[in-house]
């Protein structure tokens, strides 16, 4: 049920990113359906991260799957893979997310969408010729700024998820340090 969820939410917020414009300053765009993803590989187990990997990838690249000229910058269930390659890094931290600290998965949430933005840039660059990594002093903002944006809107939404999960019993109850 909690599965089912979280792909209507990041279902939701795939499509709110589009209508929500850049960050001005950074000029990075917010990054919702990952950030919720990583909530949710955070929050659910090996299964649940898989399926929701598989959905947020799937989302991601019906939304930005473009041909041009007969030639594909980023292959066709490529993004599947990324998501569940930062998922599961997300979903190895997840007993202490179940002990309560949810902020550092706040912080890694930003790491993570960094990551997820660059590995995109790089196999966009390396299937364009010529190949560079040498990339403008923009782009390095806007993967930056990814990162910075992404972590200061994963504090509200990790703390949110953290208490409702207490509050519905998802989690077991903290233990008093003797």
């Amino acid at each position: 049920m909690i599965t089912i969820f979280f792909i209507i939410a990041m279902f939701l917020g795939l499509a709110l990113q589009h209508f929500v414009g850049a960050v001005p300053g950074f000029g990075s765009q917010i990054m919702l359906l990952p950030l919720i993803f990583l909530c949710g590989a955070a929050a659910l187990p090996v299964a649940g991260m898989l399926v929701l990997a598989f959905a947020a990838g799937l989302m991601w690249d019906c939304m930005h799957f473009m041909p041009v000229e007969g030639r594909v910058d980023f292959p066709f269930g490529g993004t599947i893979l990324l998501y569940a390659g930062i998922g599961a890094m997300m979903n190895g931290l997840r007993p202490l997310y179940l002990r309560g600290l949810w902020y550092i998965h706040a912080a890694v949430a930003g790491a993570l969408t960094s990551v997820l933005v660059l590995v995109e840039y790089i196999i966009i660059t390396f299937r364009r010729e010529p190949f560079a990594l040498v990339w403008p002093h923009e782009i390095w903002t806007r993967i930056g700024g990814t990162a910075l944006v992404t972590a200061f809107l994963a504090v509200p939404l990790f703390l949110i998820l953290n208490w409702t999960g207490r509050r519905a019993g998802l989690f077991a109850p903290r233990r008093a340090a003797i």
